[in-house]
């Protein structure tokens, strides 16, 4: 069956989303032939939330931004651009919508009926399985706001263990309760005398069951595996206790992989290993693991074809400016403003109190683009703790001396006591404060920085390439580093671990090692592009002259048998 350039391009585009992935190319074209193709301008309300849904849409062209909220104050859930789908409510028949797609720019969409989509699952159930993980994603990505997303970055797959480690866990309260229950409720009902202490006893055994419960089931709902189409992340939290996070660029992933044990292949869950240069990010106890595998292939092949896409427009343009053609017209459907740093609303809000402490201890500074951390001013305190208690006591001391309470010691010897004493202690104290305050981490454009100086001693300083960057990960651990909000950050370049001890909101830290990576990243990979693409040009454009000012063509080869050192005379 032949088919022509535009609908190739569709089948192509069909095989790379993860919901189609498993069908043939048959398949794929009864999947196609379904689809109704729609136009947008930007600004376009696409849907509203409350809406009937409808269908679900596939990306051809352009960017959707996906909003959540009252229409006085909207927050974006994710945007999503070519390759993508989104509307997943509609995958469901007689769903409402329950988010808002609002058109980032001028767009064209691919609409897949809801009913069509039924058929589809009909005739083949190969894809209710990613379709059941599309929609269990879309419901927590609602839920949850990542905060730490940075600009243009689309959430693409969120998911929490599997449920069954969920009931694994509520085991042990249950069988405590039981036990602790079955004693204290004989207790009370048996007994002809009843008394308060045995009913309290009842009421605060269900209590403490049903909060350690409660504890379980939060503490399960704060671990996510997240894929954005940039990096692949895991968060882990122990409610008030323990928070970390642990991403790895798309780029820098070598492999990916599924592992299931036989007790995961009867509830159908598993880990996902994914494997970098120097180590590996571990998504624990998914669900459908092999899927989850085949979306994260997706994303690093689709990322592949969209260089390639640019890598084309921008030889077709270097090529017309060498020969002095007129330029590519642009595609009124292609997207190609970036977002303005300036306009980047800030996330991340810190309270006023510990951004009014970070000022004061200047715990980080911005200067031409060179950031520099210092650790907390909790760690401050701990080092000043001693030398400042010491001098407070010889304080009291010596104005109680002063007031004449302390008259057997003679004021002589006590006033070189205390100028003695609070000279070495204000030493002790000057050189904990400036052990503080030498220790900075600083992240350059292209460079991060650990330098450890002890005062009156050597300097230590410790450097590594940001393009060099496998993962990035921070870890909160206490309920003093997450109300004060401090952390340590863990970059791994190459086989050097780079660690930001206790610096303020890591979460804030790791996201600008990350933005800087991703710059570093794309700007290099455009400067081969572009040196590609002028030695490209200047051969078209010396052929092209050749052309134009004629020239001798080579000779037609020899027909002869023999070569003329073999001739015969």
């Amino acid at each position: 069956m032949m088919m022509d350039e535009p609908f190739n391009e569709l089948i192509d585009l069909l095989s790379t989303i993860h919901i189609f992935a498993s069908l043939s190319e048959e398949q794929l074209l009864s999947v196609a032939d379904r689809l109704d193709t729609h136009l947008y301008q930007q600004d376009a309300l696409i849907f509203e939330k409350g809406d009937p849904a409808d269908g679900l849409y596939i990306i051809s062209s352009g960017r959707v931004r996906i909003m959540q909220g009252s229409a006085n104050h909207q927050r974006e859930i994710s945007t999503y651009e070519r390759g993508d789908f989104f509307g997943e409510e509609g995958m469901i028949i007689g769903q409402q919508r329950k988010a808002t797609a609002i058109c980032a720019s001028n767009l064209i969409v691919y609409h897949l009926k809801s009913e069509q989509i039924e058929n589809l699952t009909e005739e083949f159930p190969e894809i209710i399985a990613p379709i059941r993980l599309a929609i269990d994603s879309f419901r927590l990505i609602r839920k949850k706001d990542f905060k730490w997303r940075s600009p243009r970055e689309s959430i693409q797959f969120v998911a929490r263990r599997h449920i069954f480690f969920l009931g694994l866990r509520l085991l042990v309260p249950l069988a405590i309760g039981a036990i602790t229950l079955a004693i204290t409720a004989s207790i009370f009902f048996m007994a002809t005398d009843k008394n308060a202490v045995a009913e309290i006893a009842f009421f605060l055994n269900i209590l403490v069951i049903f909060g350690w419960g409660i504890w379980l089931i939060i503490d399960w709902s704060n671990d996510y595996a997240i894929i954005t189409n940039r990096r692949a992340v895991t968060l882990e939290k122990v409610a008030l206790l323990y928070e970390k996070r642990r991403e790895a660029p798309l780029d820098a992933i070598l492999s990916v992989e599924s592992q299931t044990g036989q007790l995961g292949r009867w509830f159908g869950f598993g880990n996902v290993i994914i494997r970098t240069f120097t180590g590996q990010l571990l998504f624990k106890h998914l669900s459908q693991p092999e899927l989850v595998v085949r979306l994260i292939n997706e994303k690093r092949s689709r990322a592949n074809i969209l260089a390639r896409r640019n890598q084309q427009h921008s030889k077709e343009d270097a090529i017309r400016q060498r020969l002095g053609y007129e330029h590519r017209k642009p595609d009124p459907f292609e997207d190609s403003q970036s977002p303005n740093p300036a306009q980047i609303e800030e996330k991340v809000k810190p309270g006023l109190i510990p951004k009014w402490l970070s000022a004061i201890f200047r715990l980080r500074t911005e200067q031409a683009g060179v950031i520099t951390y210092r650790t907390h001013w909790i760690v401050l305190l701990k080092g000043i703790f001693l030398p400042s208690l010491f001098l407070f006591f010889l304080c009291v001391i010596f104005l109680v001396r002063i007031f004449g309470v302390l008259i057997t010691i003679p004021f002589g010897p006590m006033l070189v006591f205390f100028l003695i004493s609070a000279t070495a202690l204000g030493l002790w104290w000057l050189y904990k404060f400036q052990d503080w305050r030498n220790d900075r981490y600083i992240i350059t454009q292209d460079q991060i920085i650990d330098v450890f100086k002890k005062p009156l001693g050597q300097e230590q300083k410790r450097s590594a390439p940001i393009k060099n960057v496998q993962t990035v990960e921070f870890e909160r651990v206490g309920l003093i580093s997450l109300i004060l909000n401090y952390g340590t950050v863990f970059v791994r370049v190459g086989d050097t671990t780079f660690s930001f001890d206790y610096v303020y909101n890591p979460s804030e830290a790791q996201s600008e090692i990350f933005s800087r990576y991703y710059a570093i990243t794309q700007g290099q990979k455009k400067r081969e592009q572009q040196q590609l693409q002028q030695e490209m040009a200047d051969w078209i454009l010396v052929y092209h002259q050749v052309i134009q000012n004629g020239g001798t063509p080579p000779p037609p080869p020899s027909t002869d048998e023999f070569s003329g050192y073999n001739r015969e005379n």
